[in-house]
């Protein structure tokens, strides 16, 4: 008699397990990241999409530039997760003696998105109302920014794009 109802205790502990094992226990790979900034690089005059010659990004605090992962004509930009502002050095004619950096500050506001319990959150991002402020003064290359989009919740569309 014990050994049945052994049994039968654990045919209704592996049941009660089975029923509580949830789809969201497992974090399919379709789900997206936290997006990156899209740029586009526009000049002033015109207005035209447009790359500048000898042209990259680099991180603050790395020698390496980032990769030019680009999304169409957009240029995208992984921002930082843990802060409210992320800096690049956009770099004109890298490499030659007329090299030019400008050092730009990027502001936003991070707001967490919950996926579900195995994936958890992913940080969206909310462009303020100052996006981009030039941190070196002098000789820039950079003449400002304008919002094409405010909030960073996809990679869809550019996000913000640069006047040189």
């Amino acid at each position: 008699m014990n050994k049945i109802i052994t049994k039968i205790i654990f045919v209704f502990i592996c049941i009660g397990i089975m029923i509580h094992c949830e789809r969201d226990d497992i974090c399919i790979s379709t789900v997206e990241g936290s997006p990156d900034m899209l740029i586009l690089m526009l000049e002033s005059k015109t207005g035209a999409r447009k790359s500048p010659s000898g042209f990259s990004v680099r991180a603050i605090g790395t020698e390496k530039t980032l990769p030019q992962k680009s999304f169409g004509d957009s240029l995208a930009l992984p921002l930082q997760i843990s802060e409210a502002v992320t800096q690049f050095e956009f770099i004109l004619n890298e490499g030659s003696e007329n090299q030019n950096i400008d050092t730009l500050q990027i502001n936003y506001q991070r707001l967490d998105e919950f996926i579900n319990r195995a994936c958890g959150y992913r940080a969206n991002f909310i462009l303020d109302q100052s996006p981009v402020i030039i941190l070196n003064s002098g000789n820039n290359w950079i003449k400002g920014a304008i919002i094409l989009k405010d909030t960073i919740s996809d990679e869809t569309a550019a996000h913000l794009g640069i006047l040189f």
